[in-house]
């Protein structure tokens, strides 16, 4: 057998009430920074659990709420300095992808004091000492609540950009999927099509292994199926997605993502796309390049998700996305011709099994519009 390292500190707790029931397991300091989006939180019933809480315990807590889809670093240090003056002891992240990863580089950032000109230029080490961090997540496709990973938009680089370390993993994650019903159809198609990508690109990451290409194709397994629901406008299963999104940003948080991200960065900045939404579109295209060098992976994937053929995954995202009122605008040919040169600059991308040209960027762009 293979050596293999898996490593995952994060402790998951699940089920209807958990954020109450395993009260003594999350509350990791006298006085916690609560990060949340503007109205999820909130509306989700979330954040009225964490409160109530903190409350109950005598754990007192500032609240960081407003946190904008893609964080940037401006809006990581305002957090940082709450923190500091509130003498937050610890980091409580509510929401989807962007408010868990600013609650985790917000810990960051306050526990260490990292000037902001070094933000992308001093990597987090593993002994740093971020502040703990408590995550909730409220969608079904981040798998932030297990990973080392910040994803934060750099301005100067006009994309987004990895924070990544050992220190940035959450110390617990409390998963009530209950938190999702209020979950719009289009953000959880958005999320949901972001777990599928993160299942997909780990299990053609050079870093993958046996154990984390099983979660892949279990995530994948489970996935498919709640897409093809989606599409065809029946009840989906809210709690089998939450699941599934952890299961997914458990392999990524060992073997990384790849093409799918690098490309989908572009699409957010200059054009608006939910992340999500843009690892999908492209997800078919990405298949069709990999199967050419990894055809026994991609077979294996297909499988999982009970499909024939890349286009057949084409074909249920675009019916997805049109069930949700989502279908994006296609990129003019000038937009994608820029795209296409941005995703092979980034390490994610040089490490990968198969290194595409920038003709092969194009076209898979063009499978996805």
């Amino acid at each position: 057998m293979e050596s293999v390292r898996f490593y995952l500190p994060t402790a998951i707790f699940s089920g209807p009430g958990c954020v109450r029931k395993e009260a003594e397991r999350w509350l990791l300091g006298k006085k916690a920074l609560i990060v949340s989006g503007a109205q999820g939180a909130e509306r989700s019933g979330a954040l009225g659990d964490v409160t109530e809480t903190l409350k109950t315990h005598g754990v007192a807590w500032a609240h960081f709420a407003g946190v904008q889809a893609n964080p940037d670093v401006a809006q990581i240090y305002v957090g940082a300095e709450l923190a500091r003056q509130e003498g937050c002891d610890f980091v409580i992240g509510i929401g989807g992808g962007s408010p868990l990863d600013a609650a985790k580089a917000i810990a960051w950032v306050a526990g260490l004091n990292v000037p902001q000109a070094s933000f992308f230029r001093i990597a987090p080490e593993t002994t740093d000492a971020a502040l703990p961090i408590v995550a909730v997540p409220l969608t079904c496709g981040t798998g932030s609540e297990v990973t080392p990973y910040a994803i934060i938009t750099d301005h100067g680089a006009k994309t987004k950009r990895n924070v990544s370390a050992a220190c940035l993993f959450p110390r617990v994650a409390l998963l009530d999927a209950r938190y999702l019903e209020s979950l719009p159809v289009a953000t959880m198609a958005d999320t949901a099509l972001d777990a599928l990508s993160h299942a997909i690109e780990a299990a053609y990451s050079p870093r993958a292994t046996r154990f984390s290409e099983a979660l892949c194709l279990e995530a994948t397994r489970l996935i498919a199926p709640e897409l093809v629901r989606l599409a065809h406008g029946d009840f989906v299963n809210r709690a089998q997605l939450h699941y599934a999104s952890t299961i997914a940003g458990m392999a990524i948080a060992q073997a990384g993502t790849g093409l799918v991200h690098a490309m989908g960065y572009p699409l957010t900045y200059y054009k608006g796309f939910p992340h999500g939404r843009a690892n999908g579109v492209l997800l078919a295209g990405y298949l069709e390049f990999m199967e050419r060098t990894c055809p026994s992976q991609t077979a294996r994937l297909l499988q999982a998700a009970g499909l024939r053929d890349p286009e057949e995954l084409q074909a249920l995202v675009d019916a997805m996305l049109d069930t949700a009122g989502t279908t994006p605008e296609a990129p003019s040919e000038e937009e994608l011709v820029r795209f296409a040169r941005e995703p092979l600059r980034l390490d994610l991308v040089k490490k990968y099994r198969a290194m595409p040209s920038p003709e092969e960027v194009m076209d898979i762009y063009r499978t996805g519009f």
